[in-house]
């Protein structure tokens, strides 16, 4: 039981660093070509919706990463 959750928690660190850094590089990635496109045309209109506060993670991140985490633990 205790490897278990030492596992879950290594899982969890693990995968709660690797999402926040993946949103960050997508969030500055998206913001850069925002700024590229010209306004009115589709591909800003799609940017523009698809990129919001990208640099935060929010409660259903976490819940995910968790249960991810505990997927990992519990078949690896």
């Amino acid at each position: 039981m205790l490897l278990f959750f030492g596992k879950f928690i290594s899982f969890y660190l693990i995968c709660t660093i690797a999402f926040a850094l993946y949103k960050v590089a997508y969030y500055n990635i998206s913001k850069k070509l925002i700024t590229k496109t010209t306004d009115g045309t589709k591909l800003h209109w799609f940017l523009n919706i698809f990129v919001k506060s990208g640099k935060k993670l929010d409660n259903d991140d976490y819940f995910l990463i968790g249960a991810f985490a505990a997927l990992c633990a519990i078949y690896l």
